[in-house]
């Protein structure tokens, strides 16, 4: 059976679909289980898509003020530093977004 925290600490994983079927199958199992963690994951799946959502492109910018080879440079910069991160590094993205953007879900959500 696995802790909380390591429920927690694998939701990136889980996320990504990186873990072993078993480790997925017990996560899930926790998840189900625990009122907390299972909370805890919604928070996480919304930090990801508000996360997302900011990096997006709205399709009517037509990028009408900036040339479209430096949108394409600066995402493609953006995107290759991401690739470079660590595990490690990845959790401290997730966990900066977090803080970030929970005055912004606080706001959206009242």
């Amino acid at each position: 059976m696995l802790t909380c925290r390591e429920v927690i600490a694998g939701l990136a994983d889980l996320a990504s679909r990186d873990l072993p079927e078993g480790e997925v199958q017990a996560s899930k199992r926790h998840l189900s289980a625990c009122a907390s963690c299972a909370a805890y994951r919604r928070s996480y799946r919304a930090t990801v898509d508000l996360a997302r959502e900011a990096y997006r492109v709205p399709e009517d910018a037509g990028g009408a003020d900036l040339p479209e080879a430096l949108i394409v440079g600066i995402l493609s910069a953006f995107r290759a530093r991401l690739s470079d991160l660590s595990p490690r590094g990845w959790h401290l993205v997730h966990l900066l977004t977090g803080i970030a953007a929970g005055p912004l879900l606080a706001f959206c959500l009242r």
